[in-house]
């Protein structure tokens, strides 16, 4: 193998196991379970917003509004997640997705947030 072409295989690999160990942006999409007859959707996605590292919440309804049970209601929510403020404090990885989920659960009017793991990736 030439050494160029050597070089160049090292700086590939190790771009992408780089951009593996450091990424800081995932998305995380889930079925969310809320209460809008309890606490309205909007309210429900600003507290949602408002967790840490969370910079856009978009939903999008698998049914028509209409045909949908207001004490279970279910939306696919997706959440980007920027890691900065988990960097300063010792480390941002894939892992830390499940803590944001517990946090999205603990949301005033949020039955469940169901996630499956492939559903998680980076940006």
């Amino acid at each position: 193998m030439k050494l160029d072409s050597l070089r160049q295989l090292v700086k590939e690999e190790l771009r992408k196991t780089l951009n593996e160990e450091y990424q800081d942006k995932y998305k995380m999409v889930g079925m969310l379970i809320s209460n809008i007859k309890k606490r309205p959707q909007k309210e429900i996605f600003s507290d949602i917003r408002s967790i840490p590292g969370i910079t856009v919440a978009s939903a999008k309804e698998p049914m028509e509004y209409s045909e949908q049970n207001t004490e279970k209601f279910q939306t696919v929510l997706t959440v980007k997640v920027d890691g900065h403020p988990w960097i300063a404090k010792g480390g941002f990885d894939k892992s830390k997705m499940g803590e944001i989920r517990k946090e999205i659960l603990k949301v005033e009017g949020v039955l469940s947030f169901n996630v499956n793991p492939d559903n998680i990736t980076s940006l």
